[in-house]
């Protein structure tokens, strides 16, 4: 009976030992290779539509400045003199209106009340093309478009108000 316990526990042992199933060391190596293959294919097609969505969110962002322009003009319509005014962002926010220093400072500040853009850093344009951009400039006038914004350096199509 002795005999019989102890070769069963023998039997129990070594299927124990059997069952203790796993990965290998080759096995783990060769799946972390197949998903870093499967990474680098991935991520090369991926990175041009990345760029695409940085690009659409710019031309968003240029938009809010046309959609910040044109209510500033709007809103100091009544003061303003000349038919036509200018802002640029570059290092600093400047406008320009011809003769019209008064009409342009105050369009100038209407248009610091609606954003808190002081340079074009302050934009955060994140493509690679909005990386590009040193300068932007907003046109504000009497006729139609009343706005369009335009930039310097980088691709972006001009922006028009409605």
């Amino acid at each position: 009976m002795k005999k019989i316990m102890e070769l069963l526990q023998n039997m129990k042992a070594k299927n124990e030992k059997k069952d203790n199933k796993g990965f290998s060391l080759v096995e783990l190596i060769i799946v972390i290779a197949i998903m870093a293959i499967l990474v680098g294919i991935v991520g090369t097609q991926v990175l041009p539509y990345i760029d695409k969505s940085r690009h659409a969110k710019d031309v968003q962002v240029l938009s809010g400045l046309c959609t910040d322009a044109t209510a500033a003009y709007s809103s100091a319509a009544s003061e303003l003199t000349e038919s036509s005014y200018t802002i640029t962002i570059d290092s600093t926010v400047s406008v320009s209106g011809g003769s019209d220093t008064a009409g342009a400072t105050k369009l100038q500040n209407a248009f610091a009340e609606y954003n808190g853009v002081t340079k074009v850093k302050d934009l955060k344009l994140e493509s690679k093309e909005g990386k590009k951009v040193t300068a932007v400039t907003i046109t504000c006038k009497d006729s139609k478009p009343m706005v369009s914004v335009t930039t310097t350096g980088g691709t972006f199509d001009p922006i028009e108000s409605k």
